[in-house]
């Protein structure tokens, strides 16, 4: 977070994710003098940066993604807008909304879900033992674990400063990186590299399958760059993979909206924009008639 932010205990609407539909999202907000929050990555839409070229974007004619993103950003920032570098673990419904991160949570009225889709598949077990024994924070449920066994995947080296947190109040940490160049960990943290074919159990987590072995833990903690929006939200209506939604960009949980590619294909940059725009206009529409009722 940036240095000097202070988060609030309550806003008229958060808007999570910070890729094109996002920041559209937060433009029209802004525009309309809404009391919210950006909450985003400290890279916002990294698969924006890569695209080499944009043909089909109107008034950019053969731009580079990086150059486009770069507008973007200027753009916000030029509106006073700030992206504010906060994960959100969880998201329960209300009125109003409360979200959690790591160690704190606060309130808002509306909610826009501009997510994106996570580049990776959630783990086979994953959705099933959620909250008995799986988990997407190992520092706010690390108590529960005090002298038990615990495994940490993880795709980021976020991952390294909870493995190291959890080796301090477990009897055994296993550690699995996906991706290059693991830095400083404990000496006491296992470290495995392999596949992760399943977590495995009946009421609660009992073990990790690996493709060369098994492992007996009492906790998986899966941490990811972004967490798939139905993880986030209990209740939310997924269909064909993605969260549904009306012509209003609403969800079926009143107040709640979801923008970009987290609503469904076609992922496309306009289609993203478009959406953050028309999700925006649809929650200020809700928040006047809340405010009236």
């Amino acid at each position: 977070m940036s240095e000097g932010f202070q988060l609030k205990s309550r806003y008229q609407l958060a808007i999570v994710g910070c890729g094109p539909a996002g920041m559209s999202a937060a433009l029209n907000a802004k525009i309309r003098n809404k009391d919210f929050i950006l909450l985003g990555s400290d890279f916002c839409s990294p698969k924006l940066a890569k695209a080499p070229q944009i043909d089909n974007y109107l008034g950019f004619h053969e731009i580079k993604g990086e150059d486009l993103r770069q507008n973007f950003l200027n753009h916000v920032k030029a509106m006073g807008i700030e992206v504010v570098p906060w994960k959100v673990l969880n998201i329960y419904p209300g009125p109003p909304f409360t979200l959690v991160g790591n160690n704190e949570s606060f309130e808002a009225d509306a909610v826009i879900l501009a997510t994106g889709v996570s580049p990776t598949k959630l783990l086979p077990g994953e959705t099933e033992l959620l909250g008995r024994g799986v988990g997407y924070c190992a520092t706010c449920d690390g108590p529960l674990y005090k002298g038990k066994k615990v495994a940490i995947v993880s795709y980021s080296h976020e991952g390294e400063a909870e493995a190291n947190f959890m080796a301090e109040i477990c009897a055994e940490v296993y550690y699995l990186p996906f991706y290059k160049e693991v830095g400083q960990l404990d000496s006491r943290i296992i470290q495995k590299k392999a596949r992760v074919k399943e977590i495995s159990g009946t009421q609660k987590v009992e073990k990790l399958v690996l493709d060369n072995e098994e492992i007996s833990v009492d906790g998986v903690f899966v941490l990811r760059e972004s967490l798939p929006a139905e993880q986030i939200v209990p209740g939310l209506e997924i269909e064909k993979g993605a969260i549904k939604v009306n012509r209003e960009l609403e969800t079926g949980i009143p107040g709640l909206f979801a923008a970009g590619d987290c609503s469904g294909q076609p992922y496309q940059l306009n289609k993203a924009v478009g959406e953050g725009g028309t999700a925006a206009l649809s929650a200020i529409k809700y928040l006047d008639e809340m405010k009236k009722g």
